[in-house]
This record gives structure tokens, C-alpha cells and sequence, in this order.
């Protein structure tokens, strides 16, 4: 007698078991948006390492993988606070606070100040900005001292988020100071070697003057300012309770060094 062949609903009921467990098993993927960094010819540049391996800690600690795409600082801010998705890197302010849930801090960052090595000038507040103009990214916030400032003490050239173009201008005495986010803890003396080095090649094509270098004031605007991921408020499903939980493992030491700073 031949053997009796499954019946349909056992086979059902197995694939939708198999089906279930895969997608169990598969990560939970999540739109995360990040403000655009732009090279000299206005196209996007790779993301930066410390930004990659903070990525990469974290979905590694819960399983998930980031959907990234990078978009205009103002495009990100308008998407975050519509709901869409996470944001990383935008600044906190008393109106974002309102609207955004924040995460605890991701990273740290410097804002430093870059000039001509012919008009460096003695910094130690706000108000040695004073009758200065200004290069800094298109949408971005400086922090609330800096926004309450501007216009008034001094004036604010906004412009696209390329390092190198808004350092050409600084050296084409378009501006005379520009601002620069650095998240990977470097001194001062450190960043200007990094700009000098990365902008050799941009002051030939501008044909700038030999004798003439950037420096990096040796105090900054802003130190230790956080770098944290948002997500509006009533869209929070427990993500940002997640994302500190794991940022929370990362900062513990692992053999003898920590593995986020």
C-alpha cells in the first residue's frame, strides 16, 4: 500500500513556519538619512571612516542595517521632522528639542576656526567674530550663541557642504573665517596639517600664493559638542532607547580600549 502523501495543510503550515523563522531571523532594516559632505566639484564624498565603523558597531549590537542616503542638510532636517526616518548629525537647538527625540551621544565634535595663515587673529569669544564674514554649511546650525550672533555681530556666507570649496573661497579672501566640524578628537595642530594636506591640489587649480597656508585657531568655537541620532517624537517606537542601549556597550572597554570615543 502505498504511503500516504502529506496533507496540503500540514505543507502550508510548515512553509508559513519556515517563512516566519526568516523573517525572524533577517535584520530589521532602517532608513537613516545623513547630511551630504560634498568634494571641490560639488559631488558627494565617501563616508568618513569613523562615521563608517560607528554604523557598522552599531548594527553589528542590534541586528539591524542602516538604509543610508545622504541628502542637503536642510532636506534632512525637514524629512526628520516630518517622521520619515532617523537622522544622524544634526545639531541640537531649544525648537529641534520640541519636535525631535534625541539619542545620548554618538560622537564628539570640535567646531574649529580656519583662516588665511596672513589673517589669523586672536580667539577667545563669540565676540572676536566681530565684523567677520563667515563660510559655513548651507541649513546647518552652529548653536544658538553663534544663530543669535548672526547678521549682527558679524555676517554668514551660506554655502554648499564642500570642505574644499568654501576653504577656496577663505583663501580667495571671500570670507574671512570658516567654519569646520571635526568628529574624530584631533587637535588643532592636527586638522590644519589634515587641510593643508587635503587642499593642495584645489590651491593650484585657484592658483593661490605660495607663502600662504591655512591655520587653525588654537582655541575653538565649540568643543566637545555631541553628534546624536533623532527621530521625531511620535515616531519613536522604542529605536532611540535601542540606539543608546547599544551606543551605552560600545563605550564600555573592550580588551583594555574603548571602542567608541
Amino acid at each position: 500500500m502505498p504511503p500516504r502523501r502529506p496533507c496540503l495543510s500540514i505543507l502550508l503550515g510548515a512553509a508559513m513556519l519556515a517563512c516566519a523563522a526568516a523573517a525572524m531571523a533577517a535584520p530589521q532594516h532602517l532608513a537613516l538619512l545623513v547630511g551630504d559632505t560634498l568634494d571641490e566639484h560639488g559631488r558627494p564624498k565617501p563616508m568618513a571612516p569613523w562615521q563608517r565603523k560607528l554604523f557598522d558597531d552599531i548594527e553589528h549590537e542590534l541586528d539591524i542595517v542602516f538604509d543610508i542616503r545622504t541628502v542637503p542638510w536642510p532636506r534632512a532636517e525637514l524629512n526628520a521632522l516630518n517622521g520619515d526616518c532617523l537622522v544622524f548629525g544634526l545639531p541640537k537647538t531649544a525648537e529641534r528639542l520640541r519636535t525631535l527625540r534625541y539619542s545620548d551621544l554618538a560622537a564628539a565634535n570640535n567646531l574649529w576656526l580656519v583662516t588665511r595663515s596672513d589673517a589669523a587673529f586672536e580667539f577667545n569669544g563669540i565676540e572676536d567674530l566681530r565684523g567677520k564674514r563667515i563660510g559655513a554649511v548651507r541649513g546647518f546650525s552652529y548653536g544658538e550663541e553663534f544663530e543669535r550672533a548672526r547678521g549682527t555681530l558679524f555676517k554668514v556666507d551660506d554655502e554648499i557642504s564642500s570642505r574644499a570649496a568654501r576653504l577656496s573661497r577663505l583663501m580667495l579672501k571671500r570670507v574671512d573665517v570658516v567654519l569646520l566640524f571635526q568628529a574624530n578628537g584631533l587637535g588643532a595642530d592636527e586638522v590644519e596639517a589634515s587641510i593643508n594636506a587635503m587642499m593642495q591640489e584645489p590651491l593650484k587649480a585657484i592658483k593661490a600664493p605660495p607663502n600662504v597656508h591655512f591655520t587653525v585657531l588654537p582655541k575653538p568655537l565649540a568643543a566637545d559638542t555631541g553628534v546624536y541620532f533623532a527621530i521625531a517624537r511620535d515616531k519613536d517606537d522604542g529605536i532611540i532607547a535601542r540606539l543608546n542601549a547599544a551606543l551605552a556597550r560600545l563605550r564600555k572597554p573592550a580588551q583594555g580600549a574603548k571602542r567608541i570615543h
